[in-house]
């Protein structure tokens, strides 16, 4: 599959995990694809994208813009494959901690982050919109 047809997955993909909507287009993912401080990791089955991870590095720091699992393939260990594979690639790329932002309200994911010892670093208040909510900032360190 090239890098359009993963684009164009990746983005149908994230219409259904993510409760909001994709918050990305298909050509931001086809753009992403193409960074080379980038690491895209995709489970596939069935011809379908289940579940994926990206994140973006620059010299020893990483932040996880997004990682998702399809509805009906959740509970299963995906995201954590998914997370601990993206943890090792990122390792091999000198990097030794891995931020993000999640939504406040999205207990599920901090549990999972908490789960795979991310820590809290700070909140940042009304970082989204649509609805308006606040980020939890976290690290990991890999």
């Amino acid at each position: 599959m090239d890098n359009r047809q993963l684009a164009k997955r990746l983005s149908e993909s994230s219409d259904i995990i993510f409760k909001y909507g994709s918050p990305w287009s298909e050509a931001q993912f086809y753009a992403q694809l193409a960074q080379k401080n980038s690491i895209t990791h995709v489970k596939i089955e069935d011809d379908k994208v289940i579940g994926f991870i990206i994140c973006q590095f620059v010299l020893d720091e990483a932040e996880l813009l997004l990682i998702g699992v399809l509805p009906d393939y959740k509970n299963n260990g995906i995201a954590s494959t998914l997370l601990t594979e993206a943890c090792e690639l990122l390792k091999q790329n000198n990097v030794s901690h891995l931020f993000l932002e999640v939504r406040s309200q999205n207990e599920e994911a901090i549990r999972f982050y908490k789960k795979h010892q991310f820590k809290e670093l700070g909140v940042r208040k009304n970082y989204y919109h649509h609805p308006t909510d606040n980020a939890v900032m976290m690290q990991l360190e890999i």
